[in-house]
């Protein structure tokens, strides 16, 4: 019988598996295993083949655990016990962040007097209107003398 070497990922290795993972973070288990599945038929090299097949056996792994233990997990950087995912940023949406509305994404508004009719995206504005509009285009009201900052 030969002697087989026993072959251990290298800290090289787990690094590029986690890069790969935090790709596709935001991707359902589905998802992320059909991209590197693809990643895998197309790539030639061995070091780059090895992380990808890690990343796919920690995809298999999770989902496993995920499917027997916690069903409600939609995306990868939602497994709980594992760093991988650290430092991501928290506005990084997955499949069901755009059902709900978040107040704290909006963008900065001002709230103006209309000192003439004017118009604004398409609308009529009567003179005396108070409204609150993006920064950008309440500006461009103000700049034009159709309007100015609100200061009730």
């Amino acid at each position: 019988m030969e002697d087989q070497k026993e072959e251990k990922l290298t800290p090289y290795i787990l690094a590029d598996r986690n890069e790969i993972l935090v790709k596709y973070a935001n991707f359902s288990f589905r998802e992320a295993l059909s991209e590197v599945n693809r990643e895998i038929e197309i790539e030639k090299e061995r070091s780059s083949r090895l992380a990808l097949l890690a990343a796919k056996s920690w995809i298999l792994r999770k989902k496993l655990y995920a499917t027997l233990h916690d069903p409600y997990i939609s995306a990868l950087s939602e497994v709980e016990d594992t760093d991988i995912f650290d430092g991501l940023d928290d506005e990084d949406l997955n499949e069901y962040d755009s059902l709900f509305d978040d107040d704290d994404v909006q963008e900065a508004k001002l709230e103006i007097l209309i000192l003439k009719e004017t118009t604004a995206d398409g609308k009529k504005l009567a003179k005396d209107t108070i409204l609150d509009l993006p920064k950008k285009e309440a500006q461009k009201l103000i700049d034009k003398g159709d309007a100015k900052l609100n200061k009730s």
